[in-house]
């Protein structure tokens, strides 16, 4: 399956930054670069992208407000944003609007690839500033607390995927396959009716676990 990749970024170095950091992570990929949410709007009408990487200030308004539409057009579309706001007034609409990941543009070239990499194998990209703006979300109310329905064993593999960890760090750390580790995941999002990490990191924080 060829993998299609939509960049929405108005301003012409970043279009190009992050098109090569999509082609080191996707060699064979069809990337499409468009400067405003009305070529966007215009593309997914011809096209699904697999992937859409989202800027959130754009000369036409606002991208996370390009993820509800999108979705519903496409429904399997990862849509991750990639700015340089790393404050909750920017982080939190984005993932209530459907956002399955937030980079902060300080990453490599290297790093995104990678964190794109894993995007498409459901390890859904969370920048290690924008997990802590997640997390201070919660700090200090613990009245937000419940009791937890997870195993002791999904509790250990939730509470270090919400601190960061990659599924092959979890392994380590619990000494058990990474396809272990899967299989958890696959029941702790379907048990607290998530789909991303970021939303890991509040259940985590929500169940006291970190």
């Amino acid at each position: 399956m060829t993998v299609k990749i939509l960049i929405l970024e108005d301003m012409p170095d970043t279009q190009n930054w992050l098109k090569q950091a999509c082609l080191l992570a996707y060699p064979e990929a069809r990337v499409t670069v468009v400067a405003s949410i009305e070529q966007a709007e215009a593309y997914i009408k011809q096209f699904q992208p697999t992937m859409a990487l989202l800027d959130l200030e754009l000369p036409d308004g606002k991208g996370h407000a390009f993820i509800p539409p999108l979705l519903k057009k496409h429904p399997s579309c990862i849509c991750i944003v990639v700015t340089i706001y790393a404050d909750e007034n920017h982080l939190l609409p984005s993932l209530s609007a459907g956002a399955r990941g937030y980079i902060l543009k300080d990453q490599t070239k290297q790093r995104i690839a990678q964190m794109l990499k894993q995007a498409m194998w459901g390890e859904l990209p969370l920048s290690p500033a924008a997990a802590n703006l997640v997390l201070n979300q919660f700090a200090g109310n613990q009245s937000t607390a419940t009791a937890s329905p997870l195993t002791r064993r999904e509790n250990d593999v939730l509470s270090l995927i919400a601190k960061g960890a990659s599924t092959k760090e979890v392994a380590e750390r619990l000494d058990i396959s990474k396809y272990t580790v899967e299989d958890h995941l696959k029941q702790i999002y379907k048990k607290l009716n998530i789909s991303s990490r970021a939303q890991a990191a509040l259940a985590a924080r929500q169940l006291n676990l970190i």
